[in-house]
């Protein structure tokens, strides 16, 4: 009776512990809703985008896309990042005038969900010092960038939140980050339609990993601001497709 009593305490004590983690990581998860504030400011990023017609062809999505980038990059062009403990929304970065990677690439993403696409936020680790996947999540002072991944008609195409560039290949159609990442990995030749910037180039062009739904390893761009990191688990679940 006694053996029976402490399996059942042991249980009992894995459930709440189980419990007591998914409430905490529920409590500290990226929100990627759009709030009232949220569709108000959008709507001032697209004053100058092109609607997308009423059935898109692909090209009508790629000009879209990067139309709502040129719109982000030309609202804040200063790279100086909105400092930790702060609000990264759309509001917050068009009254900032100034972003850097991760503060651009969170509204393209709201952005372009408010306008019908799929989008996803990508984290990218350099794997040059650190040579695994791991090592490098868990090493500070990597080299990392964030991006954004918009589903198309044709697949997965990668905006980027720094330079006015998206990953169409030669013949037009996007590049995944998945692709990107394989062709690196074995030497595979990447013939772009646009060479990437200089600094876009040399992450893609070197040994990278990259995480989807990671938005901070430190915890302090999204509320409550603590030490536990940024992360949207629907995007992180994504990275076992």
């Amino acid at each position: 009776m006694a053996k029976v009593n402490k399996l059942q305490f042991t249980l009992l004590s894995l459930g709440v512990c189980s419990i007591g983690l998914v409430s905490i990581l529920s409590y500290n998860a990226v929100d990627n809703s759009l709030s009232q504030i949220d569709k108000q400011y959008i709507a001032k990023y697209l004053v100058e985008v092109r609607s997308l017609p009423e059935k898109p062809t692909y090209e009508d999505e790629v000009n879209f896309i990067m139309s709502v980038q040129h719109s982000v990059l030309s609202v804040a062009p200063r790279n100086e990042g909105i400092p930790f403990g702060q609000k990264r929304e759309p509001k917050e970065l068009y009254e900032a005038k100034t972003g850097l990677c991760f503060d651009r690439s969170r509204v393209i993403e709201k952005i372009l969900r408010y306008s019908g696409f799929d989008a996803r936020h990508v984290f990218m680790l350099s794997k040059e010092k650190t040579g695994s996947a791991l090592r490098a999540i868990m090493t500070v002072g990597v080299p990392t960038h964030a991006v954004t991944e918009v589903l198309t008609k044709n697949g997965w195409l990668v905006v980027d939140s720094n330079a006015y560039w998206v990953s169409t290949d030669a013949e037009g159609r996007p590049a995944s980050m998945e692709k990107i990442q394989y062709d690196v990995e074995h030497s595979v030749p990447i013939r772009w339609g646009e060479e990437p910037p200089l600094i876009v180039y040399e992450k893609y062009a070197k040994p990278f990993t990259f995480v989807y739904g990671l938005y901070s390893r430190h915890g302090y761009f999204y509320p409550p601001y603590n030490v536990v990191p940024d992360v949207n688990y629907g995007e992180l679940l994504q990275n076992l497709l």
